[in-house]
């Protein structure tokens, strides 16, 4: 879902914003490693994004081993990523198949097919590549809607300084259609907006996504633009010219374009494309080992956004980018592990992915892991003294949102402190009212702090 708030415009700014999170730089410091003579990391990097089906990795792959650079020399290997590279479009590899097939025997040759069948793009369509939607927002899924999206006053320390910029902000809208769990995922400039779009997000209503007819949660994206005054798009004559010229550098394979190209796609409604326009384009830049990139495919194929819903590829893309410290694929990650029932190493799992998270300061990474410590049904989890160190940190960006006063109380209730665990709950329940949430939940628990009992479960569930 793509929605500007406050200006229907879209600041040039958005691209110095897509353009950010530079570190797609997997394909690049390949490139690097081997002009410095580092073989064995070039070949390391370049194996892996050649088995993800990137041509030109694919194609140094085939020359290292024919050269024994960083492993030892292979003509039956170098075959067959010259072959796979070939297939992929990568013409100058067809020289090197051409020098080395006479050079290995029959034998050799069918362990080059066996390769190639491997990695070949049937394979990696069957194992790990998107199937993508063609026209359409989600698969068997009608979308979320906007009700009554909350306009937030321009802030005030901004308007003063003359500051403008955009937030890019990632939410769930569960079936009461009540916003929850606001994420910024970019900033720009840092510091300035994003408590204002937490709180616009979480004072919005929805129409939530429907899927055979029934409300199901769904997270939903949104790009908030800040403008000192009224633009029209008329003044950003030179838009259309932007987007073609990035069109152009990703389609001659810069990664970064490409991946800015996928988020125009996606985040402009002036281009008037569904989200399966922007998928082969954040694929390409995944492939290339950009981790931001992954985490759109993973997420994505987790939520049947542009492609066919498909939890287990969603989850390999997803590891991917949180094993390059992609905060929002670790959050993602812990989020998918912590869904129903989880059982022991789900949770320990998440876990995992949090403190990674939570160490690069990402402060959703914090909240969760926060709301996982301070009341875990399972006793080995549970930490709540952490608990409230973590959202103690997290005071200035969530103070509005009832979920970090109900972690809050749930951490002091476990260390018994129930008279605190009762005064943070109905401030909880305060701001939950006034923005619409189902009460029960809440009151429930301020009856067992109350009774002075503890809870324990999940708090983020929706």
């Amino acid at each position: 879902m793509r929605l500007l708030v406050l200006k229907l415009t879209v600041a040039l700014s958005l691209i110095l914003l897509v353009e950010v999170p530079t570190a797609w730089a997997d394909l690049y410091a390949a490139q690097i490693a081997y002009k410095k003579s580092d073989f064995v990391s070039a070949f390391k990097q370049f194996k892996e994004l050649a088995e993800l089906g990137q041509p030109r990795a694919q194609y140094d792959l085939a020359v290292l081993y024919a050269r024994g650079e960083g492993v030892e020399r292979s003509a039956t290997y170098a075959h067959a990523w010259a072959s796979l590279s070939v297939k992929n479009g990568m013409v100058e590899a067809e020289k090197w198949v051409a020098e080395l097939e006479p050079q290995i025997s029959p034998m050799s040759l069918k362990i080059s097919a066996e390769i190639q069948a491997k990695y070949s793009q049937a394979a990696l369509d069957k194992s790990l590549m998107p199937r993508f939607l063609k026209g359409r927002e989600y698969e068997n899924t009608d979308p979320v809607r906007p009700s009554n999206h909350y306009m937030p006053a321009y802030p005030d320390l901004a308007r003063r300084a003359g500051i403008q910029g955009e937030v890019y902000v990632e939410f769930v809208v569960p079936p009461d259609g009540h916003p929850r769990m606001p994420r910024i995922l970019y900033a720009v400039p840092t510091g300035s907006f994003e408590e204002t779009v937490r709180d616009s997000v979480l004072r919005s209503l929805y129409l939530p996504a429907r899927r055979n007819g029934q409300p199901v949660t769904t997270t939903v994206s949104m790009l908030y633009n800040f403008q000192m005054r009224g633009v029209s798009i008329e003044e950003y004559g030179d838009l259309k010219n932007r987007v073609r010229a990035t069109e152009l550098k990703a389609e001659a394979g810069d990664v970064s374009a490409q991946m800015l190209y996928g988020m125009m796609l996606a985040g402009l409604p002036q281009l008037k494309q569904s989200a399966d326009k922007a998928m082969p384009w954040f694929l390409k830049a995944a492939q290339a080992g950009a981790p931001y990139a992954q985490y759109q495919i993973g997420t994505r194929l987790l939520n049947g956004q542009g492609c066919q819903c498909d939890a287990v590829k969603g989850e390999i893309w997803l590891q991917k980018a949180a094993q390059s410290d992609q905060p929002d694929a670790q959050v993602t990650l812990a989020e998918y592990l912590l869904k129903g029932n989880p059982d022991h190493e789900a949770i320990k799992g998440a876990i995992v992915w949090l403190e990674r998270a939570a160490k690069q300061d990402s402060k959703s990474g914090k909240l969760l892991l926060a709301a996982v410590l301070a009341a875990n049904p399972a006793v080995e989890f549970r930490d709540p003294k952490r608990a409230l160190t973590l959202t103690e940190n997290l005071e200035r960006e969530h103070r509005n949102d009832p979920s970090l006063w109900e972690i809050r109380a749930a951490a002091n209730a476990s260390q018994g402190d129930y008279k605190a665990a009762a005064k943070q709950q109905s401030r909880a329940i305060d701001q939950a009212r006034r923005l619409g949430w189902d009460m029960e939940p809440l009151e429930k628990r301020q009856a067992l702090y109350v009774a002075q009992q503890a809870w324990s479960g999940n708090l983020l569930t929706f």
